[in-house]
C-alpha cells in the first residue's frame, strides 16, 4: 500500500528532523527582538550591516553600464524628499526600516538565513513560490525546488503547501533555506483539522 509506505517514510523523516531540532529562541518576556524595534531605537544591527554590504555589490558596474535618462529620473529626489543614496550605508538601512519604508525579514529562529531587505530604495527582489499539494510532491521534492529557486536567484521563497505534513515539510524547507521563507498559516491550520474549517479554534 503506497499510503502506508509514505507514512513510514514521513515518520522516518520526522525522526531525522527531530534530531536536528533546536529549541526555539524566544525574546525575554516584555522584550522585542525585531529589526523594526532596533531601528526605531537608533540601533544598527548585524543584519542591517549585512544587507548594506549586499545592496552595494556591483553598484559601480551597474551605474556605469546601465545608466540612462529614465533610470536617473527614477532615482532623482521626488516631492516626498526621498532620494536613492550613492552608497547604501547601515545607517541608511536603519533609517528606512525605522520609517517603515523597508523590511528585513529575519526571524531569530531561521539561523540559516542570509538577511535581505525589501523596500523602495533597494534592489528589486524576486520571489519564488513552492509547495506541495494533496495530489503530488514530497518533502524531498520541495527541498529540491527550494534549492533550484535559490540557485537561480530567488531572494525570497513562499511555501504554499496545502498537502499533508505541512509542518514537517516547512521545517525541512526552512532548515535548508538561505533566504526568507513566507507561509500561509491558514493552510497548516486547516490541515490540522482535516480540512473542516468549522473545527478551527484557538486551542
Amino acid at each position: 500500500d503506497g499510503g502506508k509506505e509514505d507514512n513510514e517514510r514521513i515518520a522516518a523523516l520526522r525522526a531525522e528532523a527531530a534530531a536536528l531540532q533546536r529549541t526555539p529562541r524566544r525574546a525575554v518576556a516584555g522584550a522585542n527582538v525585531s529589526q523594526l524595534h532596533y531601528a526605531r531605537r537608533g540601533i544598527v544591527t548585524p543584519e542591517m550591516e549585512f544587507v548594506a554590504l549586499r545592496e552595494n555589490g556591483r553598484r559601480d558596474w551597474l551605474r556605469d553600464h546601465l545608466a540612462d535618462a529614465e533610470r536617473e529620473l527614477r532615482l532623482a529626489p521626488n516631492a516626498m524628499g526621498t532620494r536613492m543614496p550613492e552608497v547604501i550605508t547601515p545607517e541608511f538601512v536603519r533609517d528606512e526600516v525605522a520609517r517603515g519604508r523597508a523590511v528585513i525579514p529575519a526571524n531569530i529562529n531561521h539561523t540559516e538565513l542570509e538577511p535581505t531587505i525589501i523596500g523602495r530604495h533597494f534592489r528589486v527582489k524576486v520571489n519564488a513560490n513552492i509547495g506541495n499539494s494533496a495530489v503530488t510532491s514530497s518533502i524531498e521534492e520541495e527541498v529540491e525546488k527550494l534549492v533550484w529557486a535559490t540557485r537561480w536567484g530567488a531572494d525570497t521563497v513562499m511555501d504554499l503547501s496545502t498537502g499533508r505534513n505541512i509542518h514537517t515539510t516547512r521545517d525541512w524547507i526552512v532548515r535548508n533555506s538561505p533566504v526568507p521563507i513566507g507561509t500561509v498559516p491558514i493552510y497548516q491550520a486547516l490541515e490540522k483539522v482535516g480540512g473542516v474549517a468549522e473545527d478551527l479554534n484557538w486551542a
